[in-house]
C-alpha cells in the first residue's frame, strides 16, 4: 500500500467538510474583484475553494489588496503550490494530469508559466513529481514525488533531473515532503517521523549537494493520536533572509470538529534543532481556534501571507495577511497555497 500523504500539507477535505456543514455551505468560491491593472501582480494562489475538494484549480494573480485579480490558467486540470521565480518573470507549481491532491495515486508533474508569453511548459513526465522550488538564483528546481520517497534537482528548463536523495526508511525517517529552498542555499523538507512510540512531522534542511543534512525542528510535543492529521510541522516558509521558518504547526484537535488537527503559524530559528529551542505561537493570542496552512513571509521580511480557516468566520477563508507577531489579520481573497512575487514589496 502507498504511504498515506494528504496530512503533510493540509487536512484539507476534512477541512472543507467542516465549512461545509458549519454555516450554510460557505465554500470559498473563485474571487471577483477587479481594477486598474498593474505592472506586477504581488501575489499568485489558486482557486476556487481548497486543493482535493473541488474538481478543478486554477492559477491566479492579484494585487496584495485583492484587486486585480486575473486568471492565467484555464484547462479544467487541477494546480498546486504555484512558486514565483526570484527574477518574477515565471511560476513553477505541481499540475495534476488526473485526479488530485488527495487522491491514492494521481498523475501529477512539475509545470512552468512564464508571464511574457503566457505559455506552460512541461518539465518532468515522471507522473508523480511533486512540490518544486526555485533555487535563489533561479538556475534550478528541487521537487519531491507525490510518495515523498525522495527529492530531486533539475535545471530551470527541466533538463538534467537527478535523484539528489532520499529517506532511510527507518521510523525516524520515512517520507519527505513540503520541498522550499532558501536563500541562503538550503533545501528545507519535513520528514515524517515514529520515535518512542511518538508520530508527528518535524523539519529538516540539506545542502543542494546532498551533504550537511541537519534537523531544525523537532515537531512540537505532542503526538499524533490514531486516526488523526499528523501533528507537527508543514508547509515551511523560510523568511526572505534565510534566517527564520514560518510553519504551520499540528498542535491538537479543533476545538469546533475534535476529529480534525487545529494548526497554528509558528516561527522559530533556521539553526539546527536542541531540546529546548525558542519557537513562536504567531496564532495564540489572536487565532488560537483557527487553522494555519501553506505560511510565506514577504519579501521585505515585514509580513507573512497564510491560508486561514477560522470556524468561527466561514466568510472569510482563504489568503490572509498577517505581520511577524501574528496581531494583525487581514483577509485578501478566497483561494489556497498563496505566494510573493520577490520583485514586488507590500
Amino acid at each position: 500500500m502507498k504511504p498515506r500523504i494528504i496530512a503533510l500539507e493540509l487536512s484539507l477535505l476534512s477541512l472543507l467538510a467542516l465549512i461545509a456543514c458549519g454555516g450554510g455551505g460557505n465554500t470559498p468560491s473563485t474571487p471577483s474583484k477587479s481594477a486598474a491593472p498593474t505592472a506586477k501582480p504581488q501575489i499568485v494562489f489558486e482557486g476556487p475553494g481548497v486543493p482535493g475538494t473541488v474538481s478543478e484549480q486554477e492559477l491566479f494573480t492579484a494585487n496584495l489588496d485583492g484587486y486585480n485579480i486575473v486568471q492565467i490558467t484555464n484547462d479544467g486540470l487541477n494546480k498546486f503550490l504555484a512558486h514565483f521565480s526570484p527574477d518574477g518573470t515565471r511560476l513553477v507549481y505541481t499540475k495534476f494530469l488526473s485526479g488530485h491532491f488527495g487522491d491514492l495515486a494521481p498523475e501529477d508533474d512539475i509545470f512552468t508559466y512564464t508571464f511574457a508569453t503566457a505559455n506552460e511548459t512541461r518539465l518532468t513526465t515522471m507522473g508523480d513529481a511533486f512540490q518544486p522550488a526555485w533555487s535563489p538564483d533561479g538556475q534550478q528546481i528541487a521537487f519531491g514525488n507525490y510518495n515523498g520517497t525522495g527529492l530531486y534537482l533539475m535545471n530551470s528548463d527541466g533538463s538534467g533531473q537527478y535523484l539528489l536523495a532520499q529517506p532511510s526508511g527507518t521510523p525516524d525517517d520515512v517520507i519527505w515532503h513540503d520541498i522550499a529552498w532558501s536563500s541562503d542555499n538550503w533545501i528545507y523538507f519535513v520528514v515524517k517521523q515514529t520515535t518512542n512510540n511518538c508520530f508527528k512531522v518535524r523539519l529538516d534542511k540539506i545542502r543542494p549537494d546532498g551533504t550537511s543534512r541537519t534537523q531544525v525542528s523537532g515537531g512540537g510535543s505532542n503526538c499524533t493520536p490514531p486516526n488523526m492529521e499528523p501533528y507537527g510541522d508543514a508547509d515551511p516558509g523560510i523568511s526572505a533572509d534565510g534566517q527564520t521558518v514560518y510553519s504551520s504547526r499540528g498542535l491538537s484537535p479543533l476545538p469546533a470538529n475534535p476529529a480534525q488537527t487545529l494548526r497554528h503559524l509558528y516561527s522559530y530559528s533556521t539553526d539546527a534543532y536542541f531540546p529546548g529551542k525558542p519557537e513562536t505561537d504567531l496564532s495564540a493570542a489572536s487565532q488560537p481556534d483557527c487553522t494555519v496552512g501553506v505560511p510565506k513571509g514577504s519579501p521585505d521580511g515585514t509580513q507573512i501571507l497564510v491560508f486561514l480557516f477560522c470556524p468561527s468566520n466561514l466568510q472569510q477563508v482563504g489568503v490572509t495577511l498577517t505581520n511577524l507577531t501574528g496581531s494583525s489579520w487581514t483577509f485578501i481573497t478566497p483561494g489556497f497555497g498563496p505566494d510573493w512575487n520577490p520583485t514586488t514589496q507590500p
